[in-house]
């Protein structure tokens, strides 16, 4: 972070990092802990060890998590936050809290999205405060604002030293640079530059080596929140939190079962999870190639993420939906509008709103068919065989495929023709000692797809010549043999493989952690659930909640 740009603000309110992280001094309560909490609970490790919970840690707000804070807490999303660059994915979720740290150009935005804030809260000021602007600074208004302003902002309590550096701090700038509005833009400021704002913790009150620690009643509020529906607590989880109850394991079980069923934010967070997994949220400003294909928009691209979010919608969350995986690997049918229509070889389909339709049995097989996923895993002209069976190798069945030697990784142009399928190039390239290994493991998942455009159209030909999409994927389980890409779905919904790695993926992402950060006794404990379930990817949900290392860490 620039400091020299933040200092000000950050010194003034005595609000920056401090080296305790807990934040406690002077025997004043720990933030998040409720001031009577009881005895600490009882954490249920399962067949697991106290050994295997993960560690205790600061977790950055991502973008979209600190634009609903701040909707949620003000209705107004500061328009700087919404030119912060998004999360890097070299690898994983844009999530994994190891990677969220906070760049120069980053703390640019903001810092400027803390004026914008700020000079919204001020012309608003009746909305927040219980006096007039002008009164402010005396009686009980500024620290009732402070309070309750930072309630909402922060996620939990202020504690009594916390709201004396905030009034101080507006004393000091009121007096010194023009009154009352620029103290109140400063508090505010001081508000969203805090580590307090940017990060949320998952430490707990116990600070012994070795020992376990339970998350604080508010912490856990904000774990679930975000997981649940990327935004912060509401106040039926405040006043649980404020009453020492979260620390309970069923009403937490209960509070996750309320924030899954919640209409208005639920869908959308999962959908950003799947979202991530499938890597298709850049889909809806990807272009394609608009000599091959006039008809596709950016606007068509929005329709196939919007068709996406409803498919998902209609399994998880609908009435009547059976929330199985297995229903969501499989199912035959799709939305689409006038605009998307023929991309499914249908006709007689009008307006703009997406309708539910029977897709072609032989063609369509759950939400790796739709157009969405195929248009993403494909080029601007031409389809990835290389790319759509990596992606199904290391996300789908979760084999870590090694990266290519650069050397390796040309075509012999004496080989190639013009004349020649994507099938047949690509099976002339893995000719080569040194490629064949490794394009085993997914070049005949990238051929079955092979039959899918690069804008998700079916297809029969490549080169005027007959596609082949036949082909074997070698499992932990046994060799699978396919005829084509429907046919590979359908097989693979018996491989356990398909299973665990769905489980492990959205571990990895409700959690933050990498795979391999995750303990594997843990791991084991959520995927038995999931599969004892039926697949059902509330109960996968659940399990996470219920896994010890939501509620408990080891320092």
């Amino acid at each position: 972070m620039k400091l020299s740009r933040l200092s000000a603000v950050l010194a003034l309110a005595g609000l920056g990092c401090t080296g305790q992280i807990n934040g406690n001094s002077g025997g004043s309560p720990v933030p998040g802990q409720p001031s009577n909490p009881g005895p600490p609970p009882q954490v249920n490790v399962g067949s697991c060890s106290v050994a295997t919970l993960a560690k205790p840690r600061a977790w950055r707000l991502t973008k979209a998590q600190m634009i609903n804070t701040l909707m949620d807490a003000t209705g107004f999303a500061p328009p700087s936050l919404g030119m912060v660059p998004p999360e890097t994915r070299l690898e994983g979720f844009a999530n994994q809290s190891d990677r969220l740290s906070i760049a120069s150009l980053v703390a640019d935005y903001y810092l400027k999205a803390s004026g914008e804030l700020a000079g919204e809260v001020v012309r608003r000021s009746s909305d927040f405060l219980k006096c007039p602007i002008s009164g402010l600074g005396t009686g009980s208004c500024l620290s009732a604002f402070v309070k309750d302003f930072g309630l909402k902002i922060w996620r939990r309590p202020l504690l009594d030293t916390e709201v004396a550096k905030l009034s101080a701090l507006y004393s000091t700038t009121a007096g010194q640079a023009g009154g009352p509005e620029a103290g109140l833009r400063n508090v505010v400021q001081g508000f969203l530059m805090s580590p307090n704002f940017l990060y949320r913790t998952e430490v707990g009150t116990n600070f012994d080596p070795g020992a376990m620690t339970v998350l604080t009643d508010y912490e856990l509020a904000s774990e679930l929140s975000y997981m649940l529906w990327d935004s912060p607590p509401d106040a039926t989880l405040l006043n649980l939190a404020a009453q020492g109850k979260l620390r309970d394991q069923k009403v937490l079980a209960g509070e996750a079962m309320r924030l899954l069923g919640t209409a208005n934010k639920a869908p959308a967070a999962m959908h950003s999870y799947v979202q991530q997994w499938l890597q298709i949220e850049d889909l809806p400003t990807d272009d394609k190639d608009g000599m091959l294909f006039p008809f596709y928009t950016q606007q068509i691209g929005q329709d196939l993420m919007s068709e996406n979010l409803l498919f998902f919608k209609s399994v998880m969350f609908d009435q009547g939906g059976d929330r199985s995986f297995k229903t969501l690997f499989t199912a035959p049918y799709g939305f689409v509008n006038a605009r998307t229509a023929p991309l499914y070889g249908l006709a007689n389909v009008t307006g703009n709103n997406l309708v539910r339709v029977d897709l072609p049995a032989d063609q369509r097989r759950g939400i790796l068919t739709l157009g969405s996923f195929m248009a993403a895993h494909a080029d601007v002209d031409d389809t990835s065989p290389v790319s759509r069976g990596r992606y199904f190798r290391e996300e789908i069945l979760c084999d870590h495929v090694p990266p290519p030697d650069p050397k390796d990784a040309v075509f012999d142009s004496s080989k190639i023709t013009p004349d020649m399928t994507n099938r047949e190039r690509l099976v002339a390239h893995a000719t080569t000692p040194a490629c064949k290994a490794c394009h085993a493991l997914f070049d005949g998942l990238g051929f079955a797809m092979e039959n899918y455009d690069a804008v998700g159209r079916f297809r029969t030909t490549d080169k005027n010549k007959m596609i082949d999409p036949t082909g074997s994927v070698p499992l932990g389980s046994g060799t699978i043999t396919f005829r084509n890409f429907v046919d590979l779905v359908d097989q693979l919904t018996k491989a356990p493989e398909l299973y665990s790695c769905f489980a492990t993926q959205y571990l990895s992402y409700a959690t933050g952690r990498l795979p391999d950060q995750i303990n594997d006794c843990e791991k084991k404990l959520v995927i038995d659930d999931f599969v004892k379930s039926g697949y059902k990817i509330d109960t996968l949900v659940m399990s996470v909640v219920n896994s010890p290392s939501f509620m408990a860490r080891k320092n």
